[in-house]
């Protein structure tokens, strides 16, 4: 693909382009820019996420919220939603420091790989994008130096994350964390210090109930 040259009318599009999407996460998904991989269909595993309006209100609370927590079950697409969000968060926004965190490493890192598909799909012709280092992922890492910029994966704990400093933390499928119910402290200085904490899992009684249903003491 020929370099885009700088103060063109192509440059001016593009740029454009860029300010709605990094001004709503929600805009790439209207334009039709945002892909997934769904394992289960082998037929047609690339599929064009979708335009529904309750998702979309899924993004709206996130955007608003500092602390949401999100029962779901399978195929609901909550956690490809909220993957986008947190890749918009990190890849849009200069210095954002955003963490997954599942049960192991292995997990947190399935997640990264989903935002580097979403990455690599994206339109390069229609955007001017920040550069991803080395062009991929890493091993639970994305990261973009010309904005200081990165998402980081961790597995579950509550030491994980006393030393960073977060901009937003998303945490799968905590439900079935072991150390679920003690990795929420740790998500208290992020929340209050105008970061963004988000509770996505499966069904599941104990402490996710009581969570869900603020019934925590």
């Amino acid at each position: 693909m020929p370099q885009l040259e700088p103060n063109t009318a192509e440059w001016d599009r593009r740029l454009r382009n860029m300010e709605r999407i990094t001004e709503h996460p929600w805009a790439a998904i209207e334009e039709g820019w945002v892909w997934t991989l769904d394992a289960v269909d082998l037929r047609t595993p690339i599929k064009q996420f979708p335009n529904e309006p309750w998702l979309r209100e899924v993004t709206e609370i996130w955007l608003k919220e500092p602390l949401t927590a999100w029962p779901k079950t399978r195929r609901m697409k909550m956690s490809w939603v909220m993957s986008w969000n947190h890749l918009w968060l990190a890849a849009f926004h200069e210095g954002a420091q955003v963490y997954f965190q599942s049960e192991t490493e292995d997990k947190s890192n399935h997640l990264i790989t989903g935002c580097e598909f979403m990455w690599k799909h994206l339109p390069q012709e229609e955007l001017v994008l920040p550069k991803l280092k080395g062009g991929r992922s890493f091993w639970c890492l994305m990261e973009w130096p010309g904005i200081y910029s990165a998402i980081h994966g961790c597995a579950q704990g509550p030491n994980q994350l006393r030393g960073p400093t977060a901009t937003a933390v998303f945490a799968d499928e905590i439900a079935f964390w072991p150390q679920g119910r003690a990795s929420l402290g740790a998500f208290k200085p992020t929340a209050e210090g105008g970061g963004k904490v988000t509770l996505v899992s499966s069904a599941l009684g104990g402490f996710w109930k009581d969570l869900c249903f603020d019934n925590l003491g």
